[in-house]
């Protein structure tokens, strides 16, 4: 017997590290002890006596990094390894986490014999809200979720990351970039930058909280005139109601306002709607924060009645990998249990993706969904974004060190031209003193900090988020089981050149109206965003009766198999996309309810075993 040890104590459990051997030909993991702050493997000499090389392992999926480690073993040897000699890549797959919360509040139901009335595949923005509403009005509800939980609400309600520097910092969600998953591989000359939120509330918990409607060109060729028309009259404004649109006002706000509408007449000028609830100061309230599907789902889990958790079921590390299928019908999800370690299956009546652009097309893909069109992959896009940062110095009138503003301007022509090309097509947010719009500082040490490093500048941002058609070209494949990862080949979408030199124009103004000039180290050009950097792509499965899902979401060739998340959108708008998915979702909401049973509207559960015993009749239906 002889003993290999890593020695670690950033890798101590719930990590989980074993041990490959060339002796096993690199297939079998060997499971060790933690004792001692080391990660122990207690070896027999047979088959090992002649020498050998290993590897180990982080959670069964990283390798560790550098050569194999090379071992001639002795009966009594001992083998140790440090933290410098054993290091692994960043950790870039999902992760299956069960820790106290989690089993207290979101217990999975694992009974094959029940028949929900929806299945929800996600619990981002579109499943999260869909899944939501869908249980308060009465439909027995199941959520797959293949991440864990997280966080129970947006990153930005939360102790936020500083990075105490000169430069612009989001830090409204600054962390993504430590958690989020990227799931794909890029096909060769693909720019795609963007990253998967393998979690509670998926990507909800990461975004910038900006929500702009649609202006009536970006429906104009791509979008269902029933959707058009539903946004306009009812669908924004709920979807507002929902996420509590404010638009916050100050003395600064309102002077920048005026400010920007006076010396750009050919632009309307507004503070920017934003999807944070702020304290009622009547009321003695406290603010719930920045929007997200986690604080949504969470509070209605741990909240009993049909409001509540009655008929809402989440189950967490569940990865979906296809949909059964019978005669133009979905019938159920076979999905991963992470913790579990088994494949199980969920029975819907009706079914729903919403697991994102990348993950839904995945999906779809792997479940040889019919495709009478040809459009399941084809055309994701992300809107071309420009951006750049300034300062204004003390020397500005405009300059405040503890003050900011945020607005949205649009061009007043925006639209097509006499000869049916668009003009204006873009959006632009204007952020005067970044590091304090949207901030949250608690410890008043890190904002002296901070504004010493920054010194007598006001850090401001100007973006232009523009309109674009799908690109027909890019597209999403798989190759291979739900294990290996999509392929995606994504180039921008282009604009002419008189767009950019207006938008350069407009950038030059604006900076020199405010007296603006280069943070340190830094210039005043415009840059170009990475595409899906900030999770704005689309198209996958778009909707219209040449797409993949029709006005309803509801996929070509079936009767109960929906997609709703941003893979839907026939274009890439120049408004963020989250209120727009969020009134989608209502929208869906609605139209699943009314294609219910007459029983679901009056059954009115009042125990579990009510909804057990309801779902077990809908079974026997459902096989009949």
């Amino acid at each position: 017997m002889f003993t290999l040890r890593f020695i670690t104590t950033q890798f101590r459990p719930n990590h989980r590290i074993t041990l490959r051997t060339s002796v096993q030909d690199w297939q079998e993991d060997i499971p060790g002890n933690y004792s001692g702050d080391s990660w122990v493997f207690a070896l027999p000499d047979a088959p090992y006596q002649n020498g050998f090389e290993c590897k180990f392992i982080l959670e069964q999926q990283y390798w560790m990094l550098g050569e194999n480690l090379p071992i001639q073993p002795f009966p009594g040897g001992d083998f140790p390894f440090d933290e410098q000699r054993v290091q692994f890549p960043p950790l870039t797959e999902i992760l299956p986490e069960n820790g106290i919360v989690p089993r207290r509040f979101f217990q999975a139901n694992l009974d094959p014999n029940l028949v929900y009335d929806v299945i929800v595949i996600g619990s981002g923005i579109g499943g999260g809200i869909l899944a939501d509403q869908l249980a308060d009005r009465g439909l027995e509800v199941l959520v797959l979720e293949a991440g864990s939980y997280l966080f129970p609400t947006h990153v930005g309600n939360l102790p936020r990351q500083h990075f105490l520097m000169k430069g612009v910092d989001k830090n409204i969600w600054g962390m993504w970039d430590d958690f989020k998953i990227t799931n794909y591989t890029n096909a060769f000359n693909s720019a795609y930058i963007g990253g998967q939120g393998f979690n509670l509330g998926g990507r909800s918990i990461f975004w910038g909280g900006l929500i702009p409607e649609m202006k009536s060109y970006e429906f104009e060729d791509d979008w269902p005139d029933a959707i058009q028309q539903y946004m306009t009259s009812e669908g924004y404004v709920q979807g507002n109601d929902l996420m509590q649109k404010a638009q916050v006002a100050s003395d600064y706000q309102d002077q920048m306002t005026t400010f920007f509408q006076n010396q750009f007449p050919s632009y309307r000028a507004f503070t920017a709607p934003m999807a944070i609830s702020h304290t009622d100061r009547s009321r003695r309230n406290i603010g719930g924060g920045v929007f997200s599907t986690a604080d949504l789902l969470m509070e209605s889990q741990m909240s009993q009645g049909e409001s509540g958790n009655l008929n809402l079921t989440i189950n967490l590390n569940h990865a979906a990998k296809f949909i059964e299928t019978s005669e133009g019908r979905a019938t159920a999800v076979v999905a991963a249990d992470l913790i579990g370690g088994v494949d199980r299956k969920y029975l819907g009546r009706e079914i729903v993706l919403s697991a994102g652009t990348v993950e839904s097309t995945k999906l779809a893909l792997l479940s040889g969904l019919q495709d009478p069109n040809g459009k399941i992959g084809q055309g994701i896009t992300d809107h071309p974004i420009f951006f750049t940062h300034f300062a204004l110095p003390k020397s500005s009138p405009f300059y405040r060190d503890r003050s900011a503003a945020k607005l949205l301007m649009q061009h007043n022509q925006a639209g097509k031209n006499p000869t049916g090309q668009f003009q204006h097509r873009y959006n632009v947010v204007i952020e005067l003193g970044t590091d304090f719009n949207q901030g949250r500082f608690v410890d008043p040490d890190l904002v002296e900090a901070h504004l010493v490093e920054k010194g007598a500048f006001m850090l401001c941002e100007i973006v232009f988020l523009f309109h674009a058609p799908l690109v027909e070209s890019n597209q999403i494949s798989q190759a291979g089981d739900s294990f290996v990862k999509p392929n995606v080949f994504m180039q921008e979408a282009p604009i002419r050149v008189e767009e950019w030199e207006e938008v350069n124009a407009f950038k030059n103004a604006v900076i020199q109206q405010l007296g603006g000039v280069a943070i340190e180290g830094q210039n005043l050009d415009l840059q170009t965003a990475g595409l899906g950097g900030v999770a704005h792509e689309v198209g996958t499965l778009r909707m219209g009766e040449d797409g993949v899902v029709n006005a309803d979401l509801k996929f070509h060739g079936y009767e109960n198999l929906y997609a709703c998340d941003l893979s839907v959108f026939p274009n890439s708008p120049a408004a963020n996309p989250t209120l727009t998915l969020g009134a989608l979702a209502l929208r869906l909401a609605t139209h699943l309810k009314d294609k219910a049973p007459v029983e679901v509207e009056t059954r009115g559960f009042e125990s579990f075993s009510q909804k057990d015993q309801y779902s077990k009749a809908v079974r026997n239906m459902f096989e009949k």
